[in-house]
């Protein structure tokens, strides 16, 4: 019999900063790039329950408690529920924990609004732009610009509001006009993300660079006259001058995720991967099994386990070229290995486009950096 306040007292190892609940492997849109494969698997009220009593004393305070899908909304009575467990908790031990969401905004009500704003939530909002319904979905476009407008009013100051890009090889050539007009319509915190589940070739990488050149112009001119950089792929890096860090995963040390049939990962990125992968020696050697095992057994399977995650380190990757750690920009590069997993299928092997990728994005924010200096 799993007891919360035995587990209080053995936190020594474990301490998170981040707990994702994949709630849903389901999804009410069809967009071309993504990656996991929709099931119609929903999470049970008693896995959530079971996940909160465990986790809650190895939750840092502040942690995030991530609502992850699919389509998450589709299964917001239990994210509703979840909450509720947690605000519980808070009364006796308060950590003080924020609640964040990724969502297609396709669901997004006035009730639902009201609660995130109640609650405090980080609402991701994930938007293309003029891309929306070449990638996404067709009609799609229209209500998520109204919905991004009611979002932005005064009525929700609650709600700590972001979106999310996709641009792929096809809808590349969208990227500078859709961030500018997203921008322009209040947003702040602007994500951008480049599709990784078909390859780049070197005319997509020319229209990318292209269009960051755009983009870059843009923010220039908009920084000089409101001093705020709402896309955050070119806001300046946390890290100290001088201090150099080679990137390393989070996965299992700082994060966990729970899947909706009670699979534990490091992190939501290896559900989607490795869900339907069991024949795959990965699966085996970053799953830490189903919750109620690792409950009853979670001081001998998480050291276990949390040693392969620490493996995963961009000097510890490689590409069909060469190791990682042979090239000179690797301490400035950070690139997800279940993301280019996708590709390889090989966890830790870098698809060289992907390089391509990175190394683009790099150059034109250190171009936009240098630019802005002197007004920073």
């Amino acid at each position: 019999m799993f007891n919360p306040n035995l587990a209080a007292r053995r936190d020594y190892r474990m301490k998170f900063s981040n707990l994702a609940f994949i709630v849903t492997d389901d999804c009410n849109f069809n967009c071309s790039y993504c990656l996991p494969k929709k099931e119609k698997k929903y999470m049970k009220r008693s896995t959530i329950e079971k996940a909160i009593t465990f986790f809650y004393p190895f939750l840092q305070e502040g942690a995030y408690i991530i609502f992850y899908g699919g389509e998450p909304l589709l299964a917001f009575d239990q994210i509703r529920y979840a909450v509720s467990l947690l605000q519980e908790k808070e009364k006796a031990r308060e950590k003080k924990l924020k609640f964040s969401i990724t969502t297609n905004g396709s669901l997004v009500s006035d009730e639902i609004l009201g609660f995130f704003n109640a609650h405090g939530f980080t609402l991701l909002l994930s938007f293309d732009g003029q891309a929306q319904e070449i990638g996404r979905e067709p009609g799609s476009r229209q209500f998520t610009q109204e919905l991004i407008r009611r979002i932005n009013r005064e009525s929700y100051p609650g709600i700590e509001f972001s979106t999310n890009s996709v641009f792929t090889p096809d809808t590349v050539h969208y990227l500078s006009p859709s961030l500018r007009a997203i921008i322009e319509m209040g947003v702040t915190e602007v994500r951008l993300s480049l599709a990784e589940d078909q390859p780049w070739d070197e005319a997509g990488l020319m229209v990318l660079e292209n269009e960051l050149e755009r983009l870059r112009d843009f923010l220039i001119s908009y920084y000089k006259e409101r001093r705020i950089m709402p896309v955050i792929d070119f806001r300046p890096s946390e890290r100290r001058t001088g201090e150099k860090k080679v990137f390393s995963c989070d996965g299992g040390r700082q994060r966990m995720a729970v899947g909706p049939g009670e699979e534990l990962w490091g992190c939501l990125a290896f559900h989607g991967y490795l869900k339907d992968l069991q024949k795959n020696d990965d699966f085996d050697t970053y799953s830490f099994g189903k919750l109620d095992h690792f409950i009853e057994n979670h001081e001998t399977i998480y050291p276990q386990v949390l040693a392969n995650y620490t493996m995963l380190r961009q000097d510890c990757f490689f590409t069909g070229k060469q190791f990682c750690f042979l090239c000179k920009e690797v301490e400035d590069c950070g690139i997800c290995p279940v993301s280019a997993a996708h590709a390889t299928s090989f966890i830790g092997k870098i698809p060289t486009w992907m390089c391509g990728l990175k190394q683009i994005l790099r150059k034109e924010k250190v171009k936009f950096l240098k630019e802005i200096d002197g007004i920073l």
